[in-house]
């Protein structure tokens, strides 16, 4: 692929990754660093190179990069020879999100259980939502922890079939 296209398609990733994330209640900045970072070559790059090819402010990349590293997404790494700080997205990120589903719903339905139980007094209509709300992440840690499991297995497969003959 010629350099121009091969741009031309990195950028279109890094906007639909954009968009994507806006539509999910994320920042536009953040998706656009996203998809940026996991398509550029080299993988890392300073904040002057990300605001200049991003278009964006050094500000706005800043911003963008601290939220970023917060999440896990995104860290910072040193270049020999330089002293910039560069930025590149975390590798193995994707891998961990299902670990992250995983707590998250039974961080959710273990607040809603205990919610049940301080209210177990209250009249049986008034715990309705509540109830609802600790059946929907009830069954989302169970069905998370078994797609983790499965993923898991998966990713030893993978790694298995990598292993050189000995």
């Amino acid at each position: 692929m010629a350099d121009d296209a091969l741009d031309g398609a990195r950028r279109a990733f890094m906007e639909e990754m954009a968009r994507f994330c806006e539509e999910s209640g994320l920042p536009r900045m953040e998706g656009r660093l996203i998809g940026w970072l996991m398509v550029c070559s080299p993988p890392m790059r300073s904040a002057d190179e990300l605001a200049a090819e991003l278009g964006a402010s050094r500000g706005a990349i800043s911003m963008a990069v601290r939220m970023l590293q917060r999440a896990g997404a995104v860290e910072r790494v040193t270049v020999p020879g330089s002293r910039r700080h560069y930025y590149r997205f975390r590798p193995g990120f994707w891998r961990r999100e299902i670990d992250t589903r995983v707590r998250q719903a039974e961080t959710v339905r273990d607040m809603a259980e205990g919610g049940l139980k301080r209210l177990a007094g209250a009249p049986e209509g008034e715990l309705e939502r509540l109830r609802d709300f600790y059946e929907m992440y009830d069954f989302l840690a169970g069905e998370y922890a078994q797609v983790r499991d499965r993923w898991h297995e998966r990713e030893q497969d993978r790694t298995r079939q990598e292993e050189p003959p000995r």
